[in-house]
């Protein structure tokens, strides 16, 4: 099973438009799982255009822990589907949806973490939008659970400013863990104005993959506007096709080794 865990700092783009645009190009069946504390139901409202969850999400999750029931019976149950594809599956497990239930989910995580792990056996991946990240960090099991951690932010000053910041937190939680790797990066819009290659020195980390900046593409992913023409062709688009395989191949890598 193969967790990615994506949160980003203030002044850095939407950590939900990119984890939408990974999930639309991920190369096996995978359930975005809206864990963004701030309960912005953010794919609902944007890509899926104000789509309802009918119900389904987090909330149903905690009451399932509640009732003791075993969650890996209950994760996939409570998914809507992000597109009408059906090889591979791309579900999204919609988040909170009132603002302080995260607080009150502190013990549902480590159930649901196993849940997802679980989820191998019917051949998913999770892509875990965990939102800007709180001064106290992550979700600790998240983190612990998550075969690659990325943080997504710009590339301008305010952006690689604020990573710096937070970053250390991020790092003293992945202490902990059984990744082989600390957190990376996932920078978008490079070259705007520092290269991928300045910001991972600055912040003494690897550069996973990188987006292209492109306002027409990302709204589309983030507020559910018109697919711009010639989309496919892209370099935004290329970019997140090459960002996919390079962050799966990397996911891969890292949960091979750990089983190791």
């Amino acid at each position: 099973m193969s967790i990615l865990l994506l949160t980003s700092t203030a002044g850095s783009p939407g950590v939900t438009t990119v984890a939408v645009g990974l999930a639309l190009n991920w190369p096996r069946s995978v359930v975005l799982a809206d864990c963004d504390p701030g309960a912005h139901q953010a794919v609902l409202a944007g890509f899926l255009g104000g789509r309802g969850a009918g119900g389904k999400g987090l909330l149903r999750v905690a009451e399932a822990y509640r009732d003791r029931r075993p969650l890996e019976e209950v994760v996939i149950d409570q998914t809507v589907p992000l597109t009408d594809d059906t090889q591979p599956s791309r579900l999204l497990l919609p988040g909170f949806s009132k603002p302080g239930s995260a607080a009150l989910f502190g013990g549902v995580w480590s159930d649901l973490v196993d849940a997802f792990e679980r989820l191998d056996d019917a051949g998913f991946d999770v892509i875990v939008d965990a939102g800007r990240m709180g001064a106290q960090g992550l979700p600790t099991p998240l983190v612990e659970a998550a075969a690659t951690t990325a943080l997504v932010l710009g590339s301008d000053l305010r952006a690689v400013t604020s990573a710096r910041v937070h970053r250390p937190t991020l790092l003293e939680q992945a202490r902990s863990t059984t990744a082989d790797e600390p957190p990376g990066l996932l920078v978008v819009g490079p070259d705007r104005p520092y290269s991928a290659g300045e910001i991972g020195r600055a912040l003494d980390s690897t550069v996973i993959a990188t987006i292209a900046h492109d306002m027409a593409g990302a709204a589309h992913l983030s507020d559910g506007r018109p697919r711009p023409r010639r989309f496919d062709h892209s370099a935004f688009a290329r970019s997140l096709t090459d960002a996919t395989t390079a962050i799966a191949a990397h996911l891969r890598r890292s949960t091979d080794r750990v089983r190791v």
